[in-house]
């Protein structure tokens, strides 16, 4: 039985929330709290498997409550929060930087809440399994050998978990990495310029959703767009398709993204894999690193979901698995660039 505290100031979201786990017998509701100086009061009193949480609330904020219960007693927790403005949205993700592990929209019409009774119930159920506070690693461990190379594009794969993982990597990216950098991260329809603004104000660099036909820059980032495939074409701009229908379920999705790179020049691709559920990117980066790309996966300790680097590593397609800020050296390294 998997115990759940909900966190929320409307009675409407936690009694939707509340029927929606009681829906499954192994999801129990464990308590329920208005506000975040509650939630932290009941996670101490109750010591709930997982948290689900909103982060504008009175008396204290879901941001300050995730940082005191990551403190207190380190719990899984989810933010299910309104899209509302974009800054609004990059203080939601400043909540994985304190803790939480994914962060979901809280639906606005009853098509997104049937949405969102599909895929919370796995999330909670795979939350409640992993260990809340993630072990850090003291020093870093000696780098794979690897002879630099000419680099023209660094592709990155994400899932749940990916959010902190990804702005952990930029920020560590060394500034003279001028490499334009395509990213595909799983995230619902209205997040992504909440995340690109939330990396952009974190790491220091030109991070924005990718646009249709758009000529990459240098050290320019761009996120695949929510429920659109992002490709790299032919003559080096990007294509996004909405077209094309999901590839086992995702849209975007990482294999489709790294698979673009195969017809252009692959031995100039650095692809990395990182946190996340299920195993899209990984028949990717094995015909990536098949074609002479450079290949790598997070580590099992950092990742806040071992699937998709787990699954890659055991398809062969790398033997490089690291924390995202030593990935960010072993990039830096092989496009020439010591850091």
């Amino acid at each position: 039985m998997v115990r759940v505290l909900i966190v929320d100031d409307s009675p409407t979201v936690r009694a939707v929330l509340r029927r929606l786990l009681a829906s499954h017998a192994d999801l129990q509701v464990a308590g329920e709290a208005t506000n975040g100086q509650e939630a932290v009061d009941l996670v101490l009193k109750l010591r709930p498997d997982v948290v689900l949480t909103d982060v504008e609330m009175p008396v204290m904020n879901g941001l300050d409550a995730i940082g005191r219960i990551m403190e207190m007693r380190p719990t899984p927790i989810l933010v299910i929060t309104s899209r509302a403005t974009r800054d609004r949205l990059a203080v939601a993700f400043e909540a994985v930087r304190r803790g939480a592990l994914e962060v979901l929209p809280k639906p606005e019409a009853p098509e997104g809440w049937k949405e969102l009774a599909q895929r919370l119930p796995e999330l909670v159920r795979t939350a409640a399994g992993l260990p809340a506070h993630r072990p850090v690693l003291k020093s870093p461990r000696r780098l794979p050998r690897i002879a630099p190379r000419v680099v023209e594009w660094i592709l990155l794969g994400a899932s749940t978990g990916g959010p902190g993982a990804l702005r952990a990597f930029l920020a560590a990216l060394p500034p003279a990495v001028q490499v334009p950098i395509l990213v595909v991260q799983h995230i619902a329809p209205g997040f992504e310029e909440g995340l690109a603004h939330w990396l952009a104000r974190e790491t220091g660099r030109d991070v924005r959703v990718a646009e249709s036909r758009e000529q990459l820059k240098p050290g320019a980032v761009r996120l695949a767009p929510a429920n659109a495939h992002l490709r790299l074409a032919a003559d080096g701009t990007l294509e996004v398709d909405t077209e094309t229908p999901p590839r086992q379920g995702h849209r975007p999705s990482v294999d489709v993204l790294f698979e673009s790179t195969l017809a252009l020049r692959p031995a100039h691709v650095v692809a990395v894999l990182f946190s996340g559920m299920g195993s899209d990117g990984a028949s990717g980066l094995l015909q990536l690193k098949r074609a002479g790309a450079v290949t790598a996966v997070q580590d099992e300790a950092s990742s806040a979901v071992f699937g998709m680097p787990k699954q890659a590593l055991e398809l062969g397609a790398t033997e490089v698995a690291l924390p995202p800020e030593e990935l960010a050296h072993f990039v830096a390294v092989t496009c020439g660039e010591e850091g």
